[in-house]
């Protein structure tokens, strides 16, 4: 056998030439469900296997994936990043896993019909056969292959069988940042047409955003052998969603002679061109759908054939830097999305397609990347229908070989014909607006021969390509390469580098960052900033973060529920958890990150415009207001005082409108606030009426600082070897080795142990990936060498008594590798508390930290929370816009965020006091500063080390932690670094609280 899965040059063989999808009247047979499955280890050595007794076979069920099938466990997942899960170089393939699927199939008479199989996807190519003959050959692991059975098929039964190998020379460019795996991931089905056929419709809808009159263009592609087609017919029509016509008669056209004459004939092609009057454009915010029917007739008149499918009118160009759809510089306001289950791996059927694409919608989201392949074909119809702009990307990434294959020629066909393929396929879909010839391949003459195809074929899209202008680690090529790519679209560029390429480059083309805001672990830091940038500057027009959804696998260990990710199935080479690096989990529930982009990217927000004046601006590039209705609500230091409905606004897209409120009462040494909320007026498709779009708080007056508990007058004073008793009549104070030891509030215990100085967290993500090498560069190795996760301290005591007050009066010195740390605490009592004081003073090698605060081990049973500050999900100093300063409630559970690695989590900003308590006992933190604080029963020591969330249990006790400030959550895990204004470092600081005990 010739090992076609080590040449390049051999794409495939058999196939028929790629067209798009249509939808065809012909019998339709689905092949999924199953089929008899048998792995190798490698290709076989001959055809023998067709003829096998199936019994001893498994049975499978198609499509899945043999990766994932527990029947099958000599092959695994495998995660890698960048580097391939084998040894070797191209084109060779050192080991090579093979899987045999045969099953059977009843055709009725085939007579003057033709069969057709469609294999939507296959990883990583195949054979295929037909009752013991060889029928073709394919690669490429993502678009669909089909084949003519006519010729092999008979009445009655037949019998279908691939040989899928799981790995071949196109692994070398389908080198993605996923799992490896292996198996038939998209449906199989078996189609038939009439001989003369409908091959291919290829429409191009045209809008003239200043007339608002449409213009279609059709290219008609027949199929035929011998000139069979001659004097056939076709007739096209259009009709809107309500079924009326476009046109007052179809377009019609004619197969003539001519078109098979010597050099001038193009062969059994029609073109079909006509204008509309008027059109309703498509959009993301309006995507308005028409219906296109083409009818063949043979030249008797007789009706062949009808196919339908579904198009949309728009304009895509780029002027002056802007990427205008419908003559509207629209904003990208997008996310990279991997095909992903946690339980099937890429095998996704439509409504977990809709899933997705229905959580990103009401997430404010509107455009998609496909990274880093073409999707299923129902991916791009339901973009369509839902409203998102589509980056449709090639199958095409060689990153660990990233400079070495895009100018050798030996690999020109794969990767002209991967270009060739998808823009055959995808070309009738609205929703997609750039072609993107691949991801991370370095920039050659084989790219520059895709994207010279494209362009002449369909020059109605712009192309996207990121090596053209960003060569591997190189970040000053922006300007480069225009010919290469329509887009300057980077990858992971900061803030200060998209502002100034705005401001100082004379590149034509808009900036579209095609990966940036790195979403793995508690993470997506300084977002607000991107956006800001985007929102201020010309030529700046969003971009897709990175990415979707987070790749674990759901596992079990210890008999507890858990997300795998790379290393967890044995594999030798593995990337670890980077793979989990999603706005969502696994399971495509949201993370905080996505609620943040949803607030920052919402199309409506308010703002104050003077005394009871207020601003609402409508961001939307198209559409008015009239489909929200609005809601204020008055708060009171975070409770709510009042509310009422705003009226019915019709601001026009990208204006705004001055309004009045009733005046909202503003009394003295109290916090006031308006909240504004929209929601849908009415159901949408990708969500119902109610469904809550944008909210935005204004501040009106701030609070004065809370009032102090009075310090007790008379406490009693007792200390016996050491240990220093205080007491009021509600409380007792326990100082031993000259800490607080014991709060006594009453009879009942508060602690568990004495308060501790905080300066470290659990690594998050950005913070350095646990487990993984060359991390040097990372705050954690940083906070590791200063030696914050090992301080020693020893600690002073002094009393201050007086008949006023009593302090008690603690100096604390830290040592670690770093320097040391000075810290002063003042215990002044209370009747029923205490107020506390710690003054920081930090060495100058301390210039980067995780925190400075003080946490507390309280009672476990004080669960109940409630809070005045952000929330009520956890926030972060660069992650705060879409809090909400409020009175919250939750419970210390709750504040637990199961991150597929587990890590820092839970916290809140702007918080004045806090809350904890059990059915007994009410324990309060106030602060006359806006301070970080969490509770959880989770401790830094017990994240830290954990690499997955069955390794850890909550404690007993709840940690409550108090700090000045946390740093940033950033973006390091792959680009920036949290931005310097949200970092501490040296220096002194203060922080200053009171605690209250109540008994219930």
């Amino acid at each position: 056998m010739h090992k076609h899965w080590e040449n390049p040059e051999v794409i495939g063989y058999g196939r028929l030439p790629a067209s798009a999808n249509v939808k065809r009247d012909g019998a339709s047979l689905s092949l999924d469900g199953a089929w008899q499955f048998k792995r190798l280890p490698h290709p076989p050595e001959n055809d023998q296997w067709l003829n096998e007794d199936t019994s001893l076979w498994l049975t499978t069920q198609v499509p899945s994936l043999w990766t994932m099938d527990p029947e099958v466990p000599e092959d695994q997942p495998i995660y890698t990043n960048v580097l391939m899960p084998f040894r070797g170089e191209p084109p060779h393939i050192p080991q090579n896993p093979t899987g045999l699927y045969r099953r059977s199939v009843d055709i009725p008479d085939p007579t003057d019909r033709r069969w057709v199989l469609t294999l939507e996807g296959v990883e990583s190519a195949y054979y295929l056969y037909c009752n013991g003959i060889e029928v073709g050959f394919s690669k490429d692991s993502r678009l669909p292959a089909e084949f003519d059975l006519s010729q092999y098929v008979k009445p009655g039964n037949n019998e279908l069988a691939l040989q899928v190998l799981r790995y071949t020379d196109s692994s070398y460019i389908e080198d993605q940042d996923q799992w490896w795996h292996a198996g038939i991931h998209r449906s199989i089905k078996l189609y038939e047409t009439p001989r003369v056929h409908i091959r291919d419709v290829f429409a191009r809808p045209n809008y003239d955003e200043a007339t608002g009159k449409g213009a279609l263009n059709l290219t008609i592609r027949l199929g035929d052998d011998n000139r069979r087609c001659l004097h056939h017919q076709v007739a096209a029509s259009v009709s809107d969603s309500g079924g009326k016509d476009l046109y007052a008669k179809p377009l019609m056209g004619r197969i003539e002679k001519s078109n098979f004459y010597a050099v001038t004939g193009k062969g059994p092609v029609i073109h079909l061109d006509a204008p509309l009057r008027k059109v309703k454009a498509w959009n993301a915010e309006t995507p308005n759908l028409y219906r296109l029917t083409v009818e063949l007739f043979d030249d008797q008149k007789n009706l062949l054939e009808t196919i339908e499918l579904k198009i949309g009118f728009r304009s895509i160009r780029i002027e002056d830097r802007q990427l205008l759809v419908n003559g509207v510089p629209v904003l990208i306001k997008g996310v990279n999305r991997h095909d992903h289950s946690d339980v099937t791996g890429k095998v996704l059927s439509e409504a977990d397609i809709r899933r997705d694409l229905l959580t990103m919608k009401r997430h404010n989201i509107n455009a998609v990347r496909t990274s880093h392949y073409p999707n299923d074909s129902r991916f791009y119809e339901l973009c369509d229908e839902l409203g998102f702009y589509v980056v449709d990307e090639a199958n095409l990434e060689a990153h660990h070989h990233y400079a070495q294959l895009g100018d050798d020629p030996f690999w020109s066909g794969q990767f002209l014909a991967r270009g060739m393929r998808m823009v055959e396929r995808d070309k009738n879909h609205p929703c997609i607006i750039i072609w993107s010839v691949g991801n991370e391949t370095g920039f050659g003459a084989n790219h520059m021969a895709m994207i010279g195809w494209i362009r002449e074929y369909d020059p109605s899209r712009p192309i996207h390509n990121e090596p053209a202008i960003c060569e591997q680690a190189v970040r000053d090529m922006w300007d480069e390469n225009q010919q290469g790519t329509d887009l300057v679209c980077p990858m992971y560029p900061s803030v200060s580098d998209i502002i100034k390429h705005a401001k100082e480059s004379e590149d034509p083309r808009p900036l579209i960052m095609c990966e940036y805001a790195h979403a793995m672990g508690n993470s997506c830091g300084n977002l607000k900033e991107y956006w800001d940038a985007v929102e201020t500057w010309h030529g700046l027009q969003g971009g897709f973060i990175w990415e979707w959804k987070d790749h674990g696998i759901r596992a079990t260990a210890n008999g507890i529920d858990y997300w795998a990710y790379g290393g967890d199935f044995g594999e030798w080479r593995h990337d670890l958890n980077f793979v989990c690096d999603g706005l969502c989990w696994p399971d495509g529930t949201p993370h905080t990150a996505l609620i943040e982009y949803k607030s920052i990217i919402q199309p409506i927000t308010v703002e104050k415009a003077g005394r009871s004046q207020y601003r609402i601006l409508n961001k939307q590039d198209f559409e008015d207001l009239s489909g929200f209705t609005g809601t204020w609500i008055a708060l009171e230091n975070g409770v709510e005082t009042g509310r009422g409905a705003l009226p019915q606004f019709r601001t026009p897209a990208q204006h705004y409108e001055d309004f009045e409120l009733e005046k909202i009462p503003r009394r003295a040494a109290v916090e006031t606030s308006v909240v504004f909320e929209f929601r849908l007026k009415e159901k949408t498709a990708w969500a119902d009426s109610g469904h809550l779009v944008a909210t935005s708080q204004v501040f009106l007056s701030e609070a004065k600082a809370v009032t102090t508990l009075p310090a007790a007058a008379n406490v009693m004073a007792a200390e016996n070897d050491d240990i220093l008793t205080l007491s009021t009549r509600r409380q007792t104070l326990v100082f031993s080795e000259n800490q607080l030891t014991s709060w006594m509030c009453g009879e009942r215990e508060l602690l568990d142990s004495f308060p501790t100085f905080n300066f470290w967290r659990a690594p998050t993500d950005n913070d350095g990936i646990k487990g993984q090498p060359n991390q040097d560069d990372k705050a954690w190795s940083h906070w590791l060498k200063l030696g914050l996760d090992n301080i020693t301290w020893q600690h002073q005591l002094d009393v201050r008594e007086s008949p006023a007050k009593t302090v008690v009066i603690q100096n604390s010195t830290g040592r670690c590798s770093g320097g040391t740390i000075k810290v002063r605490t003042d215990y002044t009592l209370a009747e029923s508390g205490i107020q506390v004081r710690h003054r920081f003073q930090l060495p100058k090698a301390f210039n980067d930290l995780p925190r400075v605060g003080i946490r507390w081990q309280v009672k476990g049973n004080l669960e109940e929370m409630r809070w005045f500050g952000n929330g009520p999900h956890e926030n972060y100093i660069d992650r705060r816009v879409s809090a909400i300063r409020a009175v919250h409630e939750s419970t210390v559970t709750d504040q637990y965020v199961p991150y597929v690695l587990p890590q820092e989590h839970g916290n809140l900003t702007d918080v004045t006091w806090l809350q904890l308590s059990s059915s007994e006992t009410r324990l309060i933190m106030r602060s006359q500063q806006r301070i970080e604080a969490s509770a959880s029963h989770y401790p830094h020591e017990v994240l830290t080390p954990a690499f997955h969330t069955y390794e850890i249990t909550p404690g007993s006790s709840t940690w409550l932690s108090l700090d000045v400030m946390q740093r940033g959550l950033g973006g390091a895990s792959c680009g920036p670094d949290t931005l310097s204004q949200y970092r501490i470092g040296a220096g002194r600081y203060e922080l200053s609280y009171e605690l209250e005990c109540d008994l219930l």
